[in-house]
């Protein structure tokens, strides 16, 4: 017997995904902890501190946000992509449907667009890093005045 049995559908896919989301988010915050620990010429063990605390986040935020986006697209029953599954609506958003066809308003019912997932979290990486420069800024301009 199997100790682990991979599930039917896409589970190596999110399995893969999601360890993939996980290691970028430890190094990323490992080059930021270790980048704010020698800007603040903190300690070492402060930095560590740091890594351990935000970089635990980051990885189980990036991790369950992976396994969640790449279990969306499979579905448990019938094992196909949901997302290449063609979806119509009408123009007034009345109703889904997976067929052409005529909507109950009258209009027909168009093909839909699958969401730009990853325009969406490139758009959001660069917000955190603009945020995240900002506030390096500000903390070097705000120690500089101290001095």
């Amino acid at each position: 017997m199997k100790a682990f049995r991979s599930s039917p559908g896409r589970r190596p896919a999110a399995l893969r995904s999601t360890l993939t989301a996980v290691g970028v988010a430890l190094a990323a915050s490992a080059l930021g902890s270790a980048l704010f620990t020698v800007a603040l010429d903190d300690t070492v063990g402060s930095g560590l501190v740091t890594f351990a605390i935000f970089g635990g986040l980051a990885a189980l935020s990036a991790g369950v946000l992976a396994w969640e986006l790449a279990s969306l697209r499979v579905c448990p029953r019938c094992g196909y992509d949901v997302r290449e599954r063609p979806r119509f609506a009408c123009s007034e958003g009345h109703q889904v449907a997976f067929e052409p066809g005529m909507c109950d308003c009258g209009r027909r019912l168009l093909a839909l667009r699958p969401v730009p997932v990853a325009r969406h979290a490139m758009r959001a990486a660069w917000l955190a890093l603009g945020f995240f420069l900002l506030v390096l800024v500000v903390a070097l301009l705000a120690s500089g005045m101290g001095s």
